[in-house]
């Protein structure tokens, strides 16, 4: 898209040079055009003589640079053309007036032809923001027109001068009668706004609504910056767009009002907004109390347990939605994953979580819990209500290593109950690995692939001869192994049934499912949360309407896949039940009436592995028939069988001026404080720290082209 200028054309005004040499120019009425860039000197002039039906051998033209707006420049050829625009960013000044009336040395009053001024403002193609639209129209007034208060007649008054450009200062300003007017002297514009009687309510009584601006006013007549009042521009973005970053701010608010912001600036409008949108920062849990007691009568049966110190500090928050309890306990497999995330604002503190799978092997929230800081005595309170929570069922708790977790978990579940998330521990692993000599890249490969086998192995024999091959390889490694619990980790090794989930992942799940309300104040993060939970369980509910079988479709992907696995094994039918499946050399037994096989799969996981899929198609029987209850849509239409609803707000109370809460109808409420906290040094970590086995970008050798190593370190023999 080609640069143009669309012109202003202001006419029948006044020009004069002052004593400083500075030139003004005052009144006239506004026509306008769009020039292009590549135009001509002849075809600007015909096209300014055809909007402002002149003769083209009557006028002079002059244009002013950037630098030096004091001094007039002819305008007489396409170079000049060239140079108005190269030497003036935005905008720049164009004056016509009559040859026989101008001179070269003064510029005199015209009375048969007044002087034109054209001011013309570059326009280039701009990318729209994908956060910022249309910010601020021009605001409305006239006389007559009124206002709530005296606030928000000075809030408007603030996005005028933003749309209009302009600088403004009150000569009278209380909150009964406020004058407002520009700062440039001897402009006209002028607003009177007075109370009416007794009341808040603001009325305009006067409004002249024109400007008088000289060529010097355009810089100093630049609207002021006021973080509070500029941040109205940008609540509704913040609102949506929570993520609206300071320097997006920057760049939309130059695009949009030509006014360039500083960093500090763009971050603390955003802040003020944050604070009118959810709140003074101070006030965050005055409402708590108010919103737990609304959360268990608006779902009776639900666990929401509020801590606070004796003087009035949050400390804990413990709450299970009644639906929650009851699909867990009527229908869920006996596996919680648990794990915490940073809770976001001035006062910090830990979302801890609390997650099962459903039917389907999708998220289901359990429960949830805000602590002011992550410690043993928070986790074991936390694991404490959670118990209370899950009753007499016994359930297997997977969790990371955290020195809390390790002390915790087993004094409130038992130790034997408590399994070690795979990922977290094969990360430990590899730093190990870094610190001793691994035989470079192939080494470390090769060593975490035993570590796989030793993990994943289900027979005792899997897990022996792992361990043997290991101790080959690396005896170091092999005593860490050992000496690092694989009971409570390998498959082999854990003594109580797990199906096959080895990882906390479910946990990281849900902690980027909150990503954005784990950054809001904790009443709305805790109304956010409910929201998007009644979606979630909707959605899982009429997707499970949608199973083209009994079981989901995760599940029958699982199926199809030991279906085409099985399909090349041969099946040697025994007695009782039972089969002989040849895998190479080795048979392995299938009872097909207790569900089990020697590779232990069946009974681990509760779907027929390859060896059993095998067995089950040879009998011509239908293998979702042989997968557990648990998978199926009976057990998925108990989980989500419960009834949920969202908190009723249209009558909570409201934090007073003196701190207090207190309702419409003057009923004041117990309210906490916020916590005994202190945030770290430095900005707070917006982007979570990756795992070493996420994907990353290959290196690649530049001497032998081969991944995994760079120059410096490449060993390969050249050909």
């Amino acid at each position: 898209m080609e640069e143009e200028m669309f012109c202003y054309i202001h006419e029948g005004g006044e020009l004069v040079k002052t004593a400083v040499g500075s030139v003004e120019y005052k009144g006239g009425r506004t026509n306008c055009s769009v020039v292009s860039k590549n135009i001509s000197q002849s075809e600007f002039v015909s096209k300014v003589c055809g909007v402002l039906n002149l003769d083209s051998n009557s006028i002079k033209l002059e244009f002013t640079v950037k630098f030096d707006p004091s001094c007039l420049l002819p305008l007489h050829n396409d170079g000049d053309i060239v140079n108005m625009f190269k030497f003036n960013d935005m905008f720049c000044h164009v004056y016509i007036s009559h040859c026989t009336e101008c001179g070269d040395d003064f510029i005199a009053l015209l009375v048969a032809q007044p002087p034109l001024l054209l001011q013309t403002q570059l326009m280039f193609p701009l990318l729209a923001s994908p956060h910022y639209t249309s910010l601020m129209s021009r605001p409305q007034f006239s006389s007559g027109h009124t206002f709530p208060n005296a606030s928000e007649f000075r809030d408007a008054i603030y996005l005028m001068s933003l749309a209009g450009k302009f600088r403004y200062s009150y000569k009278r300003n209380s909150p009964k009668h406020m004058t407002v007017v520009c700062t440039i002297e001897d402009c006209p514009w002028k607003i009177t706004a007075r109370a009416i009687g007794d009341s808040n309510i603001v009325q305009v009584h006067t409004f002249r609504n024109v400007h008088n601006h000289c060529l010097e006013d355009v810089v100093l007549s630049q609207p002021l910056v006021r973080s509070t009042r500029a941040s109205l521009v940008i609540d509704d973005v913040i609102r949506s767009t929570p993520e609206y970053q300071p320097r997006q701010i920057c760049k939309d608010f130059v695009r949009q009002h030509g006014i360039q912001l500083t960093y500090l600036q763009a971050w603390q409008m955003k802040e003020k907004a944050k604070e009118r949108i959810y709140g003074q920062p101070k006030n965050y849990y005055k409402l708590l109390p108010w919103m737990c007691e609304r959360m268990l009568a608006t779902n009776p049966g639900s666990s929401v347990e509020l801590s606070y110190s004796n003087d009035d500090h949050f400390e804990k928050l413990f709450v299970a939605h009644s639906i929650s309890i009851e699909g867990f306990v009527r229908g869920c497999r006996p596996i919680i994953a648990i794990d915490s995330a940073h809770m976001s604002g001035p006062y910090g503190g830990a979302l801890f979580s609390a997650t099962s799978y459903d039917a389907n092997d999708s998220m289901f929230l359990l429960a949830f819990g805000v602590m002011s800081s992550e410690n043993y005595e928070d986790w074991l309170w936390f694991l404490e209500k959670l118990k209370i929570v899950v009753g007499n069922k016994e359930v297997i708790i997977i969790s990371d290593r955290h020195h809390a977790l390790l002390r915790s978990v087993p004094e409130v579940f038992g130790i034997e109950n408590h399994a070690y998330c795979y990922r977290h521990l094969k990360e430990n692993f590899s730093s190990f690995l870094s610190k001793h000599n691994t035989r470079g890249n192939k080494g470390k490969e090769n060593a975490l692939q035993f570590l796989d086998s030793i993990a994943y192995g289900r027979l005792e024999h899997d897990y022996n001869v792992s361990m043997v091959e290991l101790k080959k390889y690396n005896e170091a490694l092999a005593t860490w192994v050992e000496e690092n619990a694989p009971h409570h980790w390998a498959m082999s090794k854990f003594p109580k049934q797990r199906w096959d989930k080895m990882t906390t992942n479910l946990a990281e799940s849900f902690n980027a499912w909150l990503r954005i309300e784990r950054h809001h104040s904790i009443c709305n993060f805790l109304l956010e949360h409910m929201s998007k939970l009644a979606s979630m369980l909707v959605k899982h509910q009429e997707e499970s309407k949608n199973w083209k079988g009994c079981i989901g479709p995760k599940i029958e992907a699982k199926v199809q896949e030991n279906i085409a696995k099985g399909a090349v094994y041969p099946v040697t039918p025994f007695k009782n039940g039972v089969f002989g499946v040849c895998i190479g050399r080795a048979l392995l037994n299938v009872d097909i009436l207790n569900h089990t096989c020697t590779c232990r799969g069946w009974q681990m996981l509760g779907i027929s592995y390859e060896h059993a899929t095998a067995v089950i198609i040879s009998i011509g029987q239908n293998v979702t028939d042989f997968v557990d209850d648990c998978y199926k849509y009976p057990m998925q239409e108990l989980i989500y069988g419960g009834s949920f609803s969202g908190i009723e707000t249209h009558d909570m109370p409201t934090v007073d001026d003196d701190g207090l809460v207190r309702s419409i109808t003057g009923e004041v409420f117990f309210s906490l404080k916020p916590p005994h906290t202190k945030r770290p040094p430095g900005r707070p970590r917006k982007k979570r720290i990756e795992s070493q086995f996420q994907d990353k970008r290959p290196v690649y050798c530049s001497r032998c082209h081969m991944s995994g190593h760079n120059r410096k370190t490449c060993k390969n023999p050249l050909p």
